[in-house]
């Protein structure tokens, strides 16, 4: 399966904050994961999501600060974060923040994606991880999400200068040892082990004036921001779509290649063609989608090993058991704990 990838803005942000604000050596920091340090001079490039988690990972450990995503997303700056930033500094409101943060979120993380929705008076704003990728961020989301929620915070303040008070913050990952911080950042209402990522707050929010908004200037950074997604786009065209079409379409009966050409209306050459440019193949990526599938049907009390067998097409439970256990090093029923 095609794996996540992560604009080294980010990657180059967390060496910088960890040399800045510790005093890290940068290029030991590179070396120790394995990067060039010329990479960071080159932000518009993507690494993956593999190689950004042992710059998280060897981040935290050479600063000895375990709350290292919080307290990055408080230094955030907007200018330093691409041509995202740039579109973001000059938006209208606190509302097409938002909907321009939700549409180009794909240009620096492959891994996860913001979406808002306003309901009862509130603005829902999730940060969702990524499934149908591999994707660090399915095992490792704390640093990362963390980040994201205080530099939003801190963001809102800087494009606004106003403070947003969220009413709730929602972590799916469980709460570290010890969370003072992030109730002196984000309030009383941190919530962790829950089903999404998600930041709660009043909806009149989203009338909020943003300083240095530039009407003019917008659509020139948003054009080149869409050429950008565009690009992005077109890589893993074909990779999404047949991901996409597995997840909703493996409920019992195992689809063929055949079924996803004459979707696509090309041919079965051309669809194994396009998937071997993008680095995967439809057995790849059939069998990924079962395991990714399998994890999540399992968490379900209610859904016994057969029933998730036979939704993910196997043709006997026995031949589950041992695709499973090739996935995972473990039996089905182990996994669950039983």
């Amino acid at each position: 399966m095609k794996e996540a990838t992560f604009s080294v803005y980010i990657t180059r942000g967390i060496v910088q904050y960890a040399a800045a604000k510790y005093g890290v050596d940068a290029d030991s920091l590179c070396a120790a994961v394995g990067i060039e340090p010329a990479l960071l001079k080159m932000p518009d490039q993507r690494i993956t999501g593999e190689l950004h988690s042992a710059v998280w990972c060897e981040a935290v450990q050479q600063t000895g600060d375990q709350n290292l995503g919080l307290h990055m997303g408080e230094a955030f700056n907007p200018a330093t974060f691409g041509i995202v930033g740039y579109v973001l500094v000059n938006c209208q409101t606190f509302e097409q923040v938002l909907e321009k943060l939700s549409r180009y979120t794909h240009l620096f993380s492959q891994g996860a994606y913001i979406h808002f929705s306003v309901s009862q008076g509130f603005v829902l704003c999730d940060c969702d991880i990524v499934g149908d990728l591999k994707n660090y961020l399915l095992k490792e989301p704390r640093q990362a999400i963390e980040s994201t929620f205080a530099s939003l915070l801190t963001a809102t303040q800087m494009l606004t200068g106003k403070s947003l008070a969220p009413q709730a913050v929602w972590f799916q990952h469980s709460p570290p040892a010890d969370i003072s911080d992030h109730a002196r950042i984000f309030g009383i209402g941190v919530r962790f082990s829950m089903p999404k990522n998600r930041i709660i707050f009043n909806a009149n929010c989203l009338n909020w004036p943003v300083l240095s908004a530039n009407s003019n200037l917008l659509p020139v950074f948003e054009q080149h921001a869409q050429a950008m997604l565009d690009a992005i786009n077109r890589e893993s065209n074909y990779t999404r779509q047949v991901v996409q079409a597995l997840t909703q379409q493996l409920k019992g009966e195992l689809p063929s290649q055949e079924v996803f050409a004459r979707s696509l209306a090309i041919s079965v050459r051309q669809l194994q063609r396009e998937l071997q440019a993008e680095g995967t193949s439809y057995q790849q990526l059939l069998d990924e989608t079962r395991k990714q599938l399998a994890l999540r049907h399992l968490k379900n009390p209610d859904s016994s090993i057969s029933d998730v067998a036979f939704l993910l097409g196997f043709s006997e439970p026995s031949a589950f058991h041992r695709a499973f256990k090739r996935w995972t090093g473990q039996t089905p029923r182990n996994y669950r704990g039983e």
